[in-house]
């Protein structure tokens, strides 16, 4: 009674991997092979073509093992080895050739069959799979559904309209021709029906009338001509306003002679230490004559930018005039230096690159030192600064600390030169640098 409330539970594995499993809904026998008509696949060249490996009998399921299987079963907790069973088989009968086992309801093992290996055990009977509704005889088919006389009549159908659309897809369609569209439609649509333009006779002309045409054509047209008048200024001017007019220039305004270096006309041009602005207003401007000759302004002996933009040489520019000879000697006698010492990097600035833009902008202070020598010849000292550096390179702002020369004209001119400076970028820099430098005014005269 037990044997029939519990069926077999069986799993095929091959290379590690479940491929099959048989669950029955009623005791019955098993059969395992080869064969794809078994119930259960096996693999290997020892595995028959199709044995009853599970067999009922009397309710109780008998397992009939052929030989070359191996394996393990577990009854009522006791572990047996198939191959100690067929040794002890062997020894009663060394003919037999299959190897029977009453099952218990308790029962589970492995089997090794060939390259497969079966799991048994018993479990509740798997629930019987629900019966179609209709037999497999009525399943719906085309001949089901229709009659003899349906299958007549599209059959005659097609023979007799299946003509006319395969013409009808292969004939060629004349896409130029124009639909007629009734006026009724346009109407109600609210459209036009484009009319055709119609021709307009041309006019007879003469041949007097197209030959005249036509010779306007190939005469070439006059191009306009540019007069070129040169304006012709006054020239009744006194000796002493041309060599005033000669005289003035950029060099006198910029406070250098020129030439290439820190605080030189070029230098000052190009960096944004001075406000260009504010030097074209105080007459940094080129100095043309009544004659409309344009002077360059700049100091003889010097090199510069003429009014052009071109870097030219000066020397040997023979200019007259009073004022310009008590300069050129007021010049000869300022014999100034301006010099910077160590600078101290307070911050993410790189100190080698501050110290090396201070060394080469000090020379641009000098103007500020020699302007005020003109006044104060003996004036001499050293003034601190400190200045503060955004990460972009720019000064922020500039703090005297001490100044021993003592002149506000020289303070406030190199204050505004500092601050048109700029310091080359730090790479990794996150908050602005303070920098403490001194610069040391001497050899006034």
């Amino acid at each position: 009674m037990a044997a029939r409330s519990k069926v077999l539970r069986i799993a095929s594995i091959v290379d590690g991997l479940v491929c099959d499993e048989l669950h029955q809904s009623a005791a019955e026998s098993v059969t395992a092979g080869t064969d794809v008509g078994n119930q259960l696949l096996c693999f290997g060249a020892a595995v028959p073509q199709r044995h009853v490996l599970f067999v009922v009998q009397d309710g109780r399921y008998v397992l009939d093992l052929p030989q070359r299987v191996g394996g393990q079963l577990v009854m009522r907790g006791r572990a047996v080895n198939i191959g100690q069973l067929w040794r002890k088989r062997l020894r009663e009968d060394p003919r037999a050739r299959s190897l029977r086992v009453a099952l218990d309801p308790s029962t589970r093992g492995k089997l090794d069959v060939g390259e497969t290996t079966l799991l048994f055990q018993f479990a509740a009977p798997q629930p019987v799979p629900p019966k179609p509704p209709f037999p497999a005889e009525f399943k719906a088919r085309p001949t089901n559904m229709w009659t003899r006389s349906d299958m007549a009549t599209l059959f005659a159908a097609f023979m007799l309209f299946g003509p006319y659309f395969i013409w009808a897809s292969n004939k060629h369609i004349d896409y130029t021709i124009e639909p007629e569209i009734d006026e009724r439609f346009l109407r109600v649509m609210n459209l036009e029906r484009t009319k055709p333009k119609k021709e307009e006779p041309e006019e007879e002309k003469n041949d007097e009338e197209v030959l005249a045409k036509e010779d306007e054509q190939l005469k070439p047209k006059q191009e306009d001509k540019v007069i070129d008048k040169p304006v012709i200024t006054q020239k009744t001017y006194s000796k002493e306003s041309m060599d005033k007019a000669r005289g003035v220039g950029i060099a006198r305004v910029l406070g250098t002679y020129g030439g290439n270096g820190p605080g030189t006309v070029f230098d000052v041009i190009q960096s944004t230490e001075n406000n260009l602005g504010e030097l074209f207003a105080a007459g940094m401007t080129a100095t043309v004559l009544p004659d409309g000759t344009v002077v360059s302004p700049y100091v003889p002996g010097g090199e510069g930018i003429s009014a052009q933009g071109a870097i030219v040489g000066t020397k040997g520019f023979e200019a007259q005039g009073p004022e310009l000879a008590e300069l050129e000697k007021k010049e000869r006698k300022i014999n100034s230096s301006v010099k910077s010492s160590g600078a101290d990097v307070y911050g993410d600035a790189d100190k080698k690159a501050v110290q090396a833009t201070i060394r080469q902008r000090t020379g641009a202070l000098q103007a500020c030192y020699n302007k005020a020598l003109q006044t104060n010849p003996g004036l001499a000292g050293k003034i601190s600064y400190t200045i503060t550096i955004s990460v972009m390179g720019t000064v922020t702002d500039v703090r005297i600390n001490d100044d021993s020369l003592q002149d506000a004209g020289v303070q406030t001119c190199t204050v505004a030169k500092i601050k048109g400076w700029r310091f080359p970028t730090t790479p990794g820099a996150e908050q602005a640098s303070d920098v403490t430098f001194a610069v040391v005014f001497s050899g006034g005269s």
